[in-house]
């Protein structure tokens, strides 16, 4: 842990310690490369195994994209009344889903689209590396910590 301020810690956090996080949230962003440049979307998403899963529009510029791709994942929470969250970040490849897993099951997951309904593709990103930290605020001795 890393000291901020009189109040407030940076504390790095483990791999698995990551993986609980990104599991308890629903909502992250792919960063994919577009023509040479970064490119940053927010997906709804679940963990399946080792497999950060989020669907896309079959076929669409986003989808072609990101299958076969190295890409970021990202995911967070804050709380800024109390000036505390994490972040975790995964560096991946992302590849289609479709003929690994059994459409049944893809279709199970509680993915559900934000778009107009079109066929949906159906993205894994295996994480080979991931990184997170975590800003908390300390309980100061006879006091709240809060300020």
């Amino acid at each position: 842990m890393r000291r901020l301020d009189d109040m407030t810690v940076l504390e790095e956090l483990e791999p698995t310690e990551c993986w609980r996080l990104i599991s308890t949230q629903g909502i992250g962003r792919v960063a994919f490369v577009v023509d040479g440049e970064p490119a940053v979307l927010p997906v709804n998403f679940t963990v399946l195994n080792d497999l950060v899963v989020f669907r896309t529009a079959l076929g669409s510029a986003f989808d072609v994209l990101v299958r076969e791709a190295e890409v970021a994942f990202e995911v967070d929470q804050a709380d800024p009344a109390y000036h505390s969250g994490w972040s975790v970040v995964g560096r991946g490849t992302a590849r289609g889903l479709e003929g690994a897993i059994a459409q049944v099951d893809l279709e199970r997951l509680s993915l559900r689209p934000w778009g107009l309904a079109t066929p949906p593709g159906w993205i894994g990103v295996h994480l080979w590396e991931v990184t997170g930290r975590r800003v908390v605020q300390v309980v100061r001795a006879g006091g709240s910590g809060a300020g």
